[in-house]
C-alpha cells in the first residue's frame, strides 16, 4: 500500500492522528480496504460523498455489487447505504471497507457486535479488528458446553452458518515441555535458538558446542522432527522438546 499521498492532497488519516481539523477543501486522501484489511489509497475532491460515490472513486463497479462500511476510530464498523452521505471531515471518515457481496454477516468479537460483508474471515483479520497484536494474542470461537476452538491466523472461518458466532481474543499462553520441564511461552512459534535458550539460557552460537533439538506432539503442520539453526516450528500445548549439547572439540 502506498504510504502517503501526493503534495496538496489532504491525508485525512494523518490529520486525525495529529488531532487537527480536516481542511474544508479537497482533494482528500482516504483508504479503502478489503476483507483482509488490506488498504489502498483513494483521492476524492468533495468532503461529502454518498456510499456509491466512494465506491465509484475506488473503482468498485458496478456499485450495486458491493457493500461499503466505515471503519470507526474505536475499531467498530458501520454500513453505509448507497445514497447515504458521509462527511470526510468528521472522525471515522478516513478508512472504509468494500466487499463484493449482496449480504452481510453478524458476529460478536470481544462482546461487540460486528457486521461483515464477506462469507469468510481469517483469524488474523479478527485480531486486527480487535486491535490486538497478532503475534501475542490468540482468537477463539466460543462454543457452548465445549472447549473454545482456536482459530488460526490463516484459517478462513465460514460465517454463513445459522446463528451469530462469538469470538474472543486472549494473550497467548502455551505450555511446552523442554527437557522434561514445563515452560510457558507467549507466542505460537519458536525458532531453533529460542528453544535452545529455554533449555540453556546462556547458550550462544559456538564453533565447539552443537545443540541437537528434537520435538514431538506438535501441531499437524509439524508433528515431530529435528530442528536446525534458522528453522521455525509452530507450537501447541504439551509439545515436547529435547535439547542436547554436544562438544565438537
Amino acid at each position: 500500500m502506498k504510504k502517503g499521498f501526493d503534495e496538496g492532497v489532504e491525508d485525512i488519516q494523518a490529520a486525525i492522528s495529529a488531532d487537527r481539523p480536516v481542511r474544508d477543501h479537497g482533494p482528500y486522501g482516504l483508504l479503502i480496504g478489503d476483507e483482509n484489511l488490506h488498504y489502498e489509497p483513494v483521492v476524492v475532491h468533495e468532503p461529502v460523498l454518498t456510499g456509491n460515490q466512494i465506491l465509484d472513486a475506488a473503482g468498485k463497479h458496478p456499485a450495486r455489487d458491493y457493500l461499503l462500511y466505515r471503519v470507526l476510530t474505536d475499531g467498530l464498523i458501520e454500513e453505509i447505504r448507497p445514497e447515504e452521505q458521509t462527511d470526510l471531515r468528521r472522525h471515522g471518515g478516513e478508512k472504509f471497507l468494500a466487499f463484493r457481496s449482496d449480504r452481510s454477516f453478524r458476529f460478536e468479537l470481544n462482546d461487540r457486535a460486528t457486521d461483515w460483508g464477506a462469507t469468510r474471515i481469517s483469524g488474523r483479520t479478527l485480531k486486527k479488528l480487535a486491535e490486538v497484536h497478532v503475534a501475542t494474542h490468540d482468537v477463539f470461537l466460543v462454543v457452548d458446553g465445549r472447549e473454545d476452538r482456536l482459530i488460526g491466523d490463516t484459517e478462513l472461518f465460514d460465517l454463513a452458518a445459522p446463528g451469530v458466532e462469538c469470538f474472543v481474543t486472549r494473550p497467548i499462553d502455551v505450555t511446552i515441555v523442554v527437557n522434561t520441564r514445563p515452560r510457558q511461552v507467549r507466542q505460537r512459534q519458536l525458532t531453533y535458538w529460542e528453544v535452545v535458550k529455554i533449555a540453556y539460557p546462556e547458550a550462544v552460537p559456538s564453533p565447539t558446542i552443537r545443540y541437537t533439538v528434537t520435538y514431538s506432539n506438535g501441531p499437524h503442520e509439524n508433528p515431530e522432527g529435528n530442528m536446525q539453526d534458522g528453522q521455525i516450528v509452530l507450537i501447541k500445548n504439551r509439545m515436547i522438546f529435547n535439547v542436547t549439547p554436544t562438544d565438537k572439540s
